[in-house]
């Protein structure tokens, strides 16, 4: 650390953290070779792996290579969507998250224990047939994919895999050596992952390497932050590390995006004049948080295993005062103020009761002798109801309790909404402004579906329909493996936040700035040897419905695998069954409880080929064509 420090002329500080069995070990030095060691971890950095992608590029725009403004098509010609739009993105839209592409191909993106180039190498083909959510250059959208394209275009460009370019370019000059991806890097010395507290998972691979890939531990993050010191050229000139900086909102976003950075004004260290750059990331089971101060010469970056990207930024930034109060800089944080909560809701906020939308779900809101506000899903894949009092400035703060019972308080960590009407539209918006949902019209337009239209998707309310895209050792398996579509009386048309478009297809017809129209997907159902699936294209799901799944029965002593279409079941009444399973290399076994959790993965290491079978839930076995699953009881 003190040899990093001089060489830079400032603070570099890196954190990493495991959290196995709810423990904390803290690494400071990272740079032995023991995987056994917990100072040898390398981690998964998620999307602070576009700062990497982001750089790269930059220094493309340095040598001439690269044009911020001209279209992506002038680097990558075989790049087109279903929309004619696509050929208005450029490079610079990709990069502060402008691009209006519609989020993430999940597919294939996390795997276990598995490498495979099918991601990267079937990226340009399975976005082809996608629309665009908004016209090029809108509004502000969070995007991973966009990233993937800045990935492929470095590599069109320098005539380089990016893990080499990266290498080349990066690791090099910055003297880092444990940095890279899933293609060049010991992955067996990746921080350990669990599942359920305890059971610990096969390494977690990701491919989309400019969007969340690479790989890295908290030293090295830290000092890859000091690359954007003032006066650091060791990876870009002044000009592209200025351009970066530059806050790029847009309309009525209310993130502040640089290029690549999430975050490039923060306002208690802006009225301390202090400049706090900022880009936090997340895979499924790690997370990682950079903050920089480029004129201070600040870095810090906190990984960890399990945990959250937010917690990451926090402490990073907890750190970033304390190096600043050496520099005798003091950053004051105000409390938030505690609500002044109204005993009745005013008149003027009762017209605003009502059915709303996004493009997850439908809810209907209401005021209950205008005491509070009710807030009750009304399509969406959970069901819930919550309670909002109105403060004195007319916002609303989330209860936790009974309002009218008196027996509520202000939930913490407080949640708070306003209602806003713009250019004849009602919204409600979350605290930061940002947009969360739209008023439905009384003359819903969505309402106009032809009555068969709308009885097909009655037929589907209520219907789970489960994963059987991706190979076997793909991360959805682990957790995001089923959805559930709901309809509903009050909210004709909508097909949870989908309007419908005929008897099989489902679409975003209103899409608003901001997180809330991230990563989107249409709906489209189709049927292949009579059993029913739902499809998500935009991110390359493929699920099927629970009418078509079988019981788990006692004759079933063995399962053919099909390439991509994987076998579930439903375990149902049974009493004290533990299985033996003979699984062949290339698949893998996955078996839950009525809730959904997960209880056994073939994944899960050092778990053994007994596997006790809970009463009352659902196993899943997947593959390639031509294996076989044996099933000894």
């Amino acid at each position: 650390m003190k040899n990093i420090k001089k060489m830079f002329a400032g603070i570099v500080m890196g954190l990493a953290l495991t959290i196995p069995l709810g423990g904390i070990v803290v690494n400071a030095d990272t740079n032995t070779d023991s995987s056994e060691d917990s100072s040898g971890y390398i981690l998964n950095i998620g999307s602070v792996s576009k700062m990497y992608v982001t750089v790269a590029v930059m220094q493309l725009v340095d040598q001439g290579k690269v044009e911020l403004d001209a279209p992506v098509t002038d680097y990558i010609p075989d790049f087109k969507l279903a929309d004619e739009r696509y050929k208005d993105i450029t490079v610079r839209m990709l990069m502060n998250h402008t691009s209006g592409l519609m989020g993430t191909q999940y597919g294939g993106i996390f795997l276990l224990g598995e490498k495979s180039e099918k991601y990267h190498d079937t990226f340009l083909k399975n976005i082809e047939g996608e629309y665009l959510k908004a016209d090029p250059g809108t509004f502000n959208c969070y995007c991973n994919d966009g990233f993937t394209l800045l990935e492929i275009m470095v590599e069109r460009v320098s005539g380089k895999t990016f893990t080499e370019y990266m290498e080349e370019n990066i690791c090099t000059p910055l003297s880092v050596s444990n940095t890279g991806s899933v293609w060049d890097m010991d992955m067996d010395r990746q921080a350990p992952i669990y599942i359920n507290g305890n059971v610990k998972l096969e390494p977690e691979y990701v491919f989309a390497i400019g969007a969340g890939g690479v790989v890295s531990n908290a030293e090295e993050v830290a000092v890859f932050g000091s690359a954007f010191f003032t006066g650091n050229d060791v990876l870009l000139s002044e000009d592209a590390k200025k351009e970066m900086a530059e806050n790029n909102k847009t309309g009525d976003s209310t993130e502040n995006f640089g290029l690549g950075w999430d975050a490039v004004e923060q306002e208690d260290y802006k009225k301390a004049g202090v400049t706090v750059l900022s880009k936090g990331g997340d895979t499924d089971f790690q997370h990682a948080g950079l903050v920089v101060a480029p004129d201070e010469e600040i870095s810090v970056a906190v990984l960890s295993s399990g945990g959250g990207s937010g917690i990451n930024e926090k402490m990073a930034l907890a750190i970033m005062d304390e190096a600043l109060s050496e520099r005798g800089i003091s950053i004051e944080h105000p409390e938030e103020d505690k609500p002044e909560l109204l005993s009745e809701v005013p008149e003027k906020i009762l017209k605003y009761e009502g059915l709303y939308a996004n493009t997850r779900l439908t809810l209907s809101i209401s005021f209950p002798d205008k005491q509070y506000m009710r807030v009750v899903s009304v399509t969406g894949e959970q069901e819930f109801e919550e309670q909002f009092m109105c403060t004195k400035d007319n916002t609303f703060v989330k209860m936790s309790g009974d309002v009218a019972s008196g027996n509520a308080i202000v939930a913490q960590p407080m949640e708070a909404y306003s209602f806003e009407e713009k250019n004849g539209q009602v919204y409600l918006m979350d605290s930061y402004g940002g947009y969360s949902l739209y008023k439905v019209s009384e003359k819903n337009p969505a309402a106009e579906v032809q009555s068969g239209v709308q009885s097909a998707w009655d037929e589907r309310s209520g219907i789970t329909y489960y994963l059987v895209s991706g190979s076997a050792s793909d991360c959805n398996y682990t957790q995001n493996n089923h959805i559930i579509i709901r309809t509903s009386e009050e909210a004709p048309g909508f097909v949870n936040g989908y309007v419908m478009q005929d008897e099989n297809h489902a679409s975003i017809k209103f899409v608003m700035p901001g997180t809330c129209s991230r990563d989107l997907s249409d709906l489209r159902m189709e049927e292949t040897d009579g059993k029913e699936y739902l499809c998500l294209d935009d991110y390359g799901w493929k699920c099927i419905s629970e009418k078509n799944i079988p019981v788990f029965t006692d004759d079933v002593k063995s399962v053919e695998l099909k390439s991509g279409v994987a076998s579930w079941f439903r375990i149902d009444g049974v009493k004290n069954e533990t299985l033996k399973l003979d699984i062949p290399e290339g698949a893998s076994v996955y078996v839950y409880d009525k809730y959904m959790n997960i209880k056994y993965s073939s994944l899960m290491t050092g778990y053994g080929d007994s596997i006790p079978l809970p009463e009352y839930g659902m196993i899943v076995f997947i593959g390639e064509t031509g294996s076989t699953i044996n099933i000894g009881r």
